[in-house]
């Protein structure tokens, strides 16, 4: 009986690693998402910028700083400093996120310190794979769940998608 509470214990240990892990991909998601929309602020913002600078100087056919004009640099500057926070903090994350997978060290599975006493266990049938299901990887002896999400909205895609079918927005 042992051996079946030791294996639900590496079960509910692989779901709660596998949970962490989508939590911290989902969180990295976030933080790409905000990236992006910080910088796509800032582009609108220098040709908010751009049209400001010309209509002053379309004005006065001389190139003074206007009121307009140095708040418009004021918040392109606050944005930058924005944009900065959130890369840093993305980069701590994604550094996190690798210290964690390289300080796991891989063990034998359940089964390899076991296979004594799994020689008198029939096999188990193996269970179909559905198409609808999502991919998974080799995590050191461990299968572990993929989801791929759209970089724009966050929601699951196909593995081989090119664009996202909610938002449909190209991302490959």
């Amino acid at each position: 009986m042992s051996f079946l509470q030791e294996l639900k214990q590496k079960l509910e240990k692989g779901v709660e690693t596998a949970g962490q892990m989508s939590q911290q991909m989902l969180e990295i998601s976030r933080l790409t998402l905000r990236i992006k929309g910080k910088k796509d602020d800032i582009d609108r913002l220098i040709a908010n910028l751009g049209r400001e600078v010309y209509q002053t100087w379309e004005q006065n056919q001389d190139l003074s700083e206007s009121e307009a004009i140095n708040q418009l640099l004021k918040t392109v500057r606050d944005q930058y400093e924005q944009l900065h926070a959130l890369q840093q903090e993305l980069e701590v994350l994604k550094r996190s996120n690798q210290q964690a997978d390289h300080a796991e060290e891989v063990t034998p599975t359940l089964v390899e310190e076991r296979a004594d006493d799994l020689a008198t266990v029939e096999a188990l049938p193996q269970a179909e794979e559905h198409q609808d299901a999502p991919a998974s990887i080799d995590m050191g002896g461990t299968r572990v769940a993929v989801l791929y999400l759209c970089p724009f909205c966050a929601h699951q895609v196909e593995s081989e998608a090119t664009s996202c079918s909610h938002c449909h927005k190209r991302f490959y």
